[in-house]
């Protein structure tokens, strides 16, 4: 169930809160155990004391190196190191494996409790902070999925990293059903967002991807994302625009449709109900646009879904002001 998912990762993130120095690793229990990636193999990685490649370095690892995971964040992970803590990027990490995988939300899933829509200029920031850096500047209309709120800020990802906007420029915070059974027709079971450049062509994808994506789908039925989004051509509205395949970025119709099969991606993750079939990340690498390991590639490949509830659930989804959102809502209420 959703609010069983809710209630694990709000665990988790307790045992991963803010780094402390003095924090010795026996007080955090290990929550994955993974390897540095083989993606690699000629390089080493390097462990950092704060999760900023600035910080001082602690060890260097080689590919294979078994880790104990205490903590994931959107770009890093926490390691214990020896009797302290240590801090890997999150791309030079793989094989993530949950050591209680009853009690423990698999790797790379945030469960998002509040949505808001912006009704003036609302800055992202890179901290809870009122002079911290500007990461996006959102405008009214666009829509946003929030994992919290901290002190006056509400909390989401941005990208690979956490950005936080003042509470106080939003009108209504929104809460997400607790539970799938809590959901109805005006209250989500599931959101998300990400974010995106201002590629003109680009956009005009991501707004035509999710025209054609919002459906319901009956207990039991298939959501296969090539077909539903695409044909990716110019008679269905799409434009050339930059396209990642193998870490590597071309142009081709449709660029910018592989976001939205990742944020629905995103989206059904939070929800055990629905039963991913088919998922490819964009390389080693993954999308920057995502933390790493949560991505879903479209177009030569295909994302694959299917409605497991016993009830049918509807796909809504738009994108403005850089931000693509998604919600998963009860079709049946």
């Amino acid at each position: 169930m959703r609010k069983t998912l809710i209630c694990l990762l709000t665990l988790c993130l307790l045992a991963g809160m803010a780094p402390s120095a003095a924090r010795a690793a026996e007080d955090k229990p290990v929550l994955y155990n993974a390897i540095i990636t083989r993606n690699y193999p000629n390089s080493t990685t390097t462990v950092y004391a704060q999760m900023d490649r600035l910080s001082k370095k602690l060890d260097t690892y080689r590919a294979g190196k078994k880790l104990q995971v205490t903590a994931v964040y959107p770009g890093w992970i926490e390691i214990k190191l020896g009797s302290g803590l240590g801090y890997v990027l999150r791309n030079r990490v793989d094989q993530v494996v949950a050591v209680d995988t009853v009690n423990t939300p698999p790797y790379g899933v945030e469960v998002y409790t509040y949505m808001a829509e912006i009704t003036q200029d609302t800055p992202v920031l890179f901290q809870p902070e009122p002079d911290a850096e500007i990461l996006s500047l959102l405008t009214a209309g666009a829509k946003i999925a929030l994992l919290g709120v901290e002190n006056g800020y509400a909390k989401l990802v941005h990208k690979r990293e956490y950005g936080y906007i003042d509470t106080r420029l939003l009108k209504e915070i929104v809460p997400i059903a607790p539970a799938v059974e809590l959901g109805d027709a005006d209250t989500p079971i599931s959101v998300f967002c990400s974010f995106y450049s201002d590629n003109v062509d680009r956009i005009n994808n991501l707004k035509v991807g999710c025209e054609r994506l919002m459906r319901t789908l009956d207990p039991g039925e298939t959501l296969l994302f090539n077909e539903t989004v695409g044909p990716f051509t110019k008679a269905n509205g799409y434009l050339p625009a930059p396209i990642l395949i193998d870490g590597v970025t071309k142009q081709g119709y449709g660029g910018g449709s592989c976001q939205i099969s990742s944020t629905l991606y995103n989206t059904v993750l939070q929800l055990p109900g629905v039963t991913i079939l088919e998922r490819h990340p964009h390389g080693a690498s993954g999308a920057a646009y995502l933390p790493h390991g949560v991505d879903a590639s479209s177009g030569d490949l295909n994302f694959r879904m299917r409605n497991s509830y016993d009830f049918p659930i509807r796909i809504e989804a738009s994108c403005h002001d850089f931000c693509l959102f998604m919600a998963i809502y009860r079709a049946d209420v």
